[in-house]
């Protein structure tokens, strides 16, 4: 029942990040935007193809080890330049022309593709991109801290347009929905970091990593969240149009 529940909440992840992902790259055809690129990218690559690959092999059990061992590769470029692309997007989005924004950015960026290429160089023929036990394992938890930071950059800076939107909303200068499309996009990102942190605590916390059936359940139950409030914030029911913030690329609403 366990397996079930995480299964559907792997699948309900993938799904929406992949319909969500493809509608704003279509957006991004005709608008020929950088966020809506970025954001659309993003989805694809991290929450589409990447998750997708990082679980297929653990379902796909008659799979022979070099093989899966391929997947996981392709499927951690895909994760990591998803990262990447989302970072982009934060920074351009909420913060271009700031300094320690751009400081920040780069640093997590640098950490990231640290993490990301050593996890690469080290994972050895049978390991989990996602849960390594051999060398591969510290680079994890490099890569690890860099999404957890640029995530929790992303879900601050939502929540922090949002509470902006709906106070110019109360007097008459904004529009109530726009600033629960914000909010719901930092559900979403708030429910990635913590994905990041139930992920690294079952790498650091002996008495987790020895029950990863529980672990496994609540980033499955995560996901769900992840995928109810990415459509929600990006394409709410009735709606045609993503996200304000990829059309809005360094315009800070009044406080």
């Amino acid at each position: 029942m366990l397996n079930l529940v995480g299964l559907f909440g792997l699948v309900a992840f993938v799904v929406a990040s992949l319909v969500v992902g493809c509608r704003i790259l279509l957006l991004a055809l005709r608008t020929r935007g950088l966020p809506e690129t970025l954001i659309g990218a993003s989805l694809v690559l991290a929450g589409g193809f990447g998750t997708g690959g990082s679980v297929l092999p653990l379902l796909w059990t008659t799979l022979e080890p070099s093989a899966a061992h391929v997947i996981f590769q392709i499927a951690s470029v895909a994760n990591h330049v998803g990262y990447t692309l989302l970072f982009i997007f934060v920074w351009r989005v909420f913060r271009t022309g700031t300094h320690w924004a751009t400081a920040l950015f780069v640093a997590t960026t640098v950490a990231l593709a640290a993490g990301g290429i050593g996890l690469g160089l080290t994972l050895e023929l049978g390991e989990s991109i996602s849960r390594p036990e051999g060398p591969a394992r510290s680079w994890l938890l490099v890569s690890l801290a860099a999404r957890f930071t640029g995530y929790a950059w992303a879900s601050i800076e939502s929540f922090r347009y949002a509470s902006m939107l709906r106070r110019r909303a109360r007097i008459g200068l904004g529009d109530p929905a726009t600033a629960r499309r914000f909010f719901y996009w930092g559900v979403c990102t708030t429910a990635v970091v913590l994905i990041w942190v139930n992920l690294a605590a079952e790498q650091l916390v002996p008495s987790i990593s020895e029950n990863p059936a529980l672990t496994h359940v609540i980033s499955a139950l995560l996901g769900f969240i992840v995928a109810g409030s990415l459509s929600a914030a990006f394409f709410p029911r009735g709606s045609t149009t993503p996200n304000p913030a990829t059309t809005t690329v360094g315009s800070e609403p009044c406080a």
